[in-house]
């Protein structure tokens, strides 16, 4: 175990050594001036030489006389989604999202009479929208004197980020509703609640990032779930984005039962230089450095199944939560196919001293995702075992309300397989169409990391 909990470290130092050998050694190129295209491009392409997954599909001779953004886009894999290249003094290369301006979000949406609303699906708890008193639900009428449209929310959003505020009309609520920027932390953990339903007590967790602060908040829902004496839990992560391996692999342990501290959490497979490794749950949370897993584990509910609430917004670690609980434990998936980045990475920067290209950093993906049954490749997202569609009712219910769809579908499943009932079938035809949805910069900017970047 202590050889896997080095595994990270020693990765690192050895392919740093190898990026900086590579630096001073790059086909036979010239010493470009330090700032130039060229320079700046020399640096990105012998990094990703040395850490990129598909390292071996690089191009071969390709031109550095072009801004570092485009050559970036020019050399990544096909099949690459998620690697990025960020420079705070270009922003564009990092677009602000309007959860992260204004602490909540929104999609455009066109209703089965042809009727467009944009609704807000999410208001981060302490942020400026959620003191103002947004809530998940809420018809929006107008966003600074406009009716928004499937042809003008865009650009309505993207004014509200840059202008960091926000007039709102709401539909059902008098007056305007002003909401400016107020710089907060994401809260990981929204919220948890206890409830009884059909003869037993369910927990019910809505988990929004991996952030390295969920620990505690971890801990104190499982008390009270312990408390109550909970005997089934639903983890609902369909807007959750990702974040920290090690924070997945904590509340993993206080999930799974059957686990230990030696079990395969996750196996790392990257390029030739990186190789593969599996590393334990103990390995992880060793990295995390909060509470070990005799500690976590403490808070296990002896729960023979979980269901995990998904949407195509739920990426990264929380599909690395899924995906290795199941050998541990039986995982009832209930929502919709998750977005599919099955890739890990960590973040590259110029560690020469003096900096020759400061400022700049890679977020490469550079470890494909394996749980400890071997079983991984789910780049095209993760399929739920129950398919349903929050949007199937409207207004959208707060999340963990009984009468939302997703928590519902738990409900019935659990009382079918006590013989108590059946599912209900949603029809199709009636599900509104999403024109636009303001979280999608969220789903491509959040790298699932094995050592925090951000």
């Amino acid at each position: 175990m202590k050889a896997c909990s080095l595994f990270i470290k020693t990765l690192l130092i050895c392919l740093t050594f190898s990026a900086l050998n590579s630096c001073r050694k790059s086909d036979n190129r010239p010493d470009y001036p330090a700032g130039s295209q060229e320079n700046i491009n020399s640096w990105i392409l012998d990094s990703m030489k040395v850490y990129y997954y598909w390292n071996n599909n690089l191009p071969g001779s390709p031109g550095l006389n072009t801004d570092p953004s485009s050559f970036f886009k020019g050399i990544r894999n096909g099949a690459d989604r998620f690697s990025a290249l960020v420079n705070p003094d270009f922003p564009e290369n990092y677009p602000p999202s309007l959860v992260h301006a204004l602490g909540f979000d929104w999609i455009t949406l066109q209703t089965s009479d042809g009727q467009v609303q944009t609704v807000i699906t999410l208001v981060v708890p302490g942020s400026g929208g959620a003191d103002k008193g947004l809530s998940r639900g809420d018809v929006v009428k107008t966003i600074n004197g406009t009716i928004p449209s499937a042809g003008n929310i865009a650009s309505l959003t993207s004014n509200c980020i840059l202008q960091h505020s926000a007039d709102l009309e709401l539909a059902g609520k008098t007056g305007l509703i002003k909401v400016s920027q107020l710089m907060i932390a994401e809260v990981p953990l929204y919220s948890f609640k206890i409830f009884p339903s059909g003869g037993k007590t369910y927990g019910y967790l809505f988990l929004n990032s991996f952030e390295d602060t969920a620990v505690p908040l971890f801990k104190k829902a499982f008390t009270a779930f312990k408390q109550h004496q909970v005997q089934e839990l639903i983890v609902d992560i369909r807007y959750n984005p990702g974040g920290s391996v090690p924070v997945a692999a904590a509340l993993a342990a206080m999930i799974a039962p059957k686990t230990t501290e030696g079990a395969t959490f996750v196996e790392y497979r990257g390029n030739a230089k990186a190789g593969s490794r599996k590393s334990s749950f103990g390995a992880e949370l060793k990295r995390l450095q909060q509470a070990g897993f005799a500690e976590l584990s403490a808070y296990q509910l002896n729960l023979n199944r979980v269901y995990v609430l998904t949407g195509n917004h739920t990426a990264s670690a929380s599909e690395l939560l899924i995906n290795s609980l199941r050998p541990y434990i039986t995982v009832i998936q209930s929502g919709q196919q998750t977005l599919g980045k099955d890739m890990a990475s960590f973040v590259i920067k110029d560690y020469r001293n003096p900096q020759i290209v400061p400022k700049w950093e890679i977020y490469p993906m550079i470890f494909k995702l394996y749980n400890a049954e071997g079983k991984g490749d789910y780049s095209n997202g993760l399929l739920p075992d129950q398919e349903v569609d929050e949007l199937s009712a409207l207004p959208l219910k707060p999340f963990g309300n009984l009468s939302d769809p997703l928590v519902q579908r738990c409900l019935q499943m659990n009382s079918v397989m006590a013989g108590k009932g059946q599912v209900r079938v949603e029809s199709i035809s009636e599900k509104p169409r999403v024109i636009f949805d303001s979280r999608v910069p969220v789903d491509l900017k959040t790298s699932l990391t094995i050592a925090r970047p951000y």
